[in-house]
């Protein structure tokens, strides 16, 4: 029997393991050895370079292809004169090398036979390679029918199957500093703190590893613990860099922009590449502090949006609209898309820091590849993301009292949790509301106006004139009832789904702000830690009030964070209800307005 090798896999992102969780650490690049591969939900057994012996995410490795084991199977039969004492080489006991050194009788015998066992060696690897290949398809496909639009919050928009090769991946890169890139932040991978999915496609295919194990140990290594504890410094802050917080009326919040701006997203077009052998959908983005046009597809919005997650770890970045495969270049999935695209952008052009950042104008503003490629490198090295983020914070001086401060935020906590659910609730309420206007309601409606329609046509069996007005009049009252019917189907369009899109958008803010609550949580953990070894002597005094300094201004940035929110979670529901009443009105209007008509029409009678 062979000898069996153990798989080897490369790492593709850093990874600091929990010794708690009986994980291990490793970092991109390094070689280990793969144990087992039936922990399941997306766990490895493994071994690394230090012989360390655990856990490791399989989404962050990738298996080296010569390293896919030799079939268990016999050898084929030694040839004539093979000598029996030496079969003992053949053992599972013994390296795989030894067979090089067996010693034939006849040299051409001898080599036959080591072709014949190469032949079926490399057969078995070919099997298995093909083996993974289909698997990964097998999951890539299944990954492309689980993408719909707008996680069927909206109505089911018609989707047809595009043929895959009429159509470009938005997660391919044309460039060498494509999302894959391992990003430093705070002297750690961002890529560390993402969360494992393997239903999703093959990061090293796809290049994107989705975020958030939503553990303690993100808070490390996105650079949190290091601003702490005062190891991350920089000689200067430059200016365009500094946010500050200001003290208001209503608590404390971020320095509102000095020159406010709005875009318009518009003009969606089908662009290719590759002499048209890849295409996607391109669409034209107008700043008004600029008027100047610029052309961007759903993967650069995608790369906007995870450049601000990590540069911002107390500021909540509003999910994108969801990417769907299928049914991508029908007219009104792009329309749709190209609507939510631009509640997107609004949203990040009405947040005070976002809105100054220099990604987001380098995305907003950038026309010439070249500079897009070198801004999107400047991008994706910033100095200040991550933990390093809040040493460009300016905060008030007076300090803050560390217990009411918990307090509020644990109580905003539940508060958003309230509100998740209520969101959720009332999104269904809706969502059900509209399908009866455009079924059950429509249909009994329209149900009574044909019964009077019959009516009025029986009528018009008699023969006399004088019923002549009244027969008209019912089939007017049969006709407005079915008109009526048609007003409920396309109501919803005017008022209930704005709505459904209003709460499903909080819904995804509301779904990110954990997080940024976990990485309050994790520095005032931090403080406490220091507290305790300053009180045991293991930190001096002055080395404890800088710790607790920097965690007011972790604190200050979630406070001015939650104000944020809360501010414009007010001015967004008060125009959703208004403008829901004001079309409810309107649609009932209509609705007294037709019966009105009808009951004139037996005036005459």
């Amino acid at each position: 029997m062979f000898f069996i090798d153990p798989l080897i896999a490369r790492g593709l992102y850093d990874f600091q393991g929990e010794a708690v969780n009986g994980e291990i650490s490793f970092s991109a690049g390094d070689v280990l050895t793969i144990l087992r591969q039936d922990i399941g939900e997306g766990w490895w057994e493994a071994r690394n370079s230090h012989g360390e012996q655990g856990l490791i995410p399989e989404a962050y490795v990738e298996i080296e292809v010569d390293s896919v084991p030799e079939p268990n199977i016999p050898l084929p039969p030694p040839p004539p004169g093979f000598e029996q004492d030496n079969a003992l080489q053949y053992t599972t006991d013994a390296p795989r090398q030894s067979m090089h050194h067996i010693p034939y009788q006849d040299t051409g015998q001898q080599h036959n036979y080591q072709q014949q066992q190469h032949q079926q060696q490399q057969q078995y690897q070919q099997q298995q390679y093909q083996q993974q290949q289909q698997q990964y398809h097998q999951q890539q496909q299944q990954q492309q029918q689980q993408y719909h639009d707008y996680n069927q919050d909206r109505s089911n928009i018609p989707q047809t199957q595009e043929s895959f090769d009429d159509w470009d991946d938005d997660w391919d890169d044309d460039d060498d500093a494509s999302s894959t890139t391992t990003e430093q932040t705070g002297g750690q991978a961002d890529a560390g703190s993402s969360r494992i999915n393997r239903q999703s496609a093959d990061p090293s295919k796809f290049g994107t590893v989705k975020k958030g194990f939503n553990r303690f140990s993100t808070f490390v290594k996105t650079g949190g613990e290091a601003f702490m504890l005062g190891t991350t410094s920089v000689a200067r802050v430059p200016e365009n860099e500094m946010v500050k917080i200001i003290e208001t009326s209503e608590g404390f919040m971020w320095e509102p922009n000095p020159h406010p701006f709005t875009c318009n997203v518009a003009s969606p077009k089908k662009e290719s590449k590759f002499k048209g052998m890849k295409s996607f959908i391109a669409y034209q983005i107008t700043p008004t502090f600029s008027g100047i046009q610029v052309s961007r597809r759903y993967k650069q919005f995608d790369w906007l949006h995870k450049r601000l997650e990590i540069k911002f770890p107390c500021i909540v970045v509003p999910p994108l609209p969801d990417k769907q495969v299928t049914g991508r270049f029908e007219e009104e999935f792009i329309q749709e898309r190209m609507r939510q695209l631009q509640e997107w952008i609004d949203r990040l052009v009405k947040h005070p820091v976002v809105s100054r950042s220099e990604t987001f104008i380098h995305f907003l503003t950038t026309t010439d590849e070249k500079q897009w490629k070198q801004g999107k490198r400047k991008a994706e090295k910033d100095e200040f993301q991550g933990g390093k983020f809040m040493l460009t914070i300016q905060v008030p001086p007076q300090p803050l009292d560390a217990t009411d401060t918990e307090a509020k935020i644990d109580e905003f906590g539940k508060f958003t949790k309230n509100m998740e659910d209520g969101c959720r609730h009332l999104m269904h309420v809706f969502q059900d509301n509209a399908r009866k206007h455009q079924g059950p309601f429509k249909r009994e409606f329209q149900k009574i106006g044909n019964s009077i329609t019959n009516l009025a046509s029986s009528f018009e069996m008699a023969d006399e004139s004088y019923s002549a007005p009244l027969t008209d009049a019912i089939k007017y009252t049969g006709k407005t009832y079915d008109e009526i019917g048609g007003l409920f189907e396309q109501q919803p369009k005017f008022d209930s789904y704005s709505v459904i899109e209003t709460l499903h958008e909080y819904k995804g803010i509301l779904q990110a702000f954990p997080e940024v609550l976990t990485t309050h949580k994790a520095a005032m953990t931090k403080v406490r830690e220091c507290q305790k070894s300053q009180e045991e002597g293991k930190m001096s005094e002055s080395d404890y009030q800088a710790v607790v300094q920097r965690g007011d201004i972790v604190s200050y940035s979630v406070l001015a964070e939650i104000n944020h929110f809360q501010h414009e979670r007010a001015v967004d529901y008060k125009m959703m209800f208004q403008n829901y009443l004001k079309a409810q009105i309107e649609f009932h209007k209509k609705i007294t307005t037709k019966l009105e008509e009808a009951l004139n029409r037996y005036n005459s009678v």
